[in-house]
């Protein structure tokens, strides 16, 4: 699978790259998680201006299994906007995982991003699972 240079990866499929703006970061799933993931049928978002805690759960995918899935922050911050795009056409998280970003966010730790992964560390963590 292709894994974007430009971005950094959880330990729970989730990618973050990271914004023109100082501290401020777009959140997505990985193409291993959308891979594993039946179709998504709707998302529970968090709101603009709520705080997150790094790992934990932040957003809750529903999916055509009648399963839930939650998705844990991969920084700490708060939520600047929310993707609408991907609320309407859930899809595009499988079709387009690294352009399809959920939510943009202010991270307020820059030591938490030493704790995410390059493309190629996160490789090796995927053939050691």
């Amino acid at each position: 699978m292709f894994h974007p240079k430009d971005v950094r990866y959880s330990h729970r499929h989730l990618w973050v790259r990271l914004g023109p703006e100082e501290s401020q970061a777009e959140v997505g799933i990985t193409d291993e998680l959308q891979e594993r993931l039946p179709a998504i049928t709707s998302i529970d978002m968090p709101m603009v201006g709520d705080e997150l805690e790094m790992d934990t759960a932040c957003i809750l995918l529903h999916l055509a299994t009648n399963r839930l899935r939650k998705l844990y922050a991969p920084l700490t911050g708060r939520v600047l906007e929310i993707n609408r795009d991907v609320l309407d056409r859930t899809e595009l998280i499988h079709l387009k995982p690294y352009e399809s970003w959920l939510f943009r966010m202010e991270y307020d730790e820059v030591d938490e991003l030493e704790m995410l992964m390059d493309a190629d560390r996160y490789e090796r963590y995927l053939d050691s699972l």
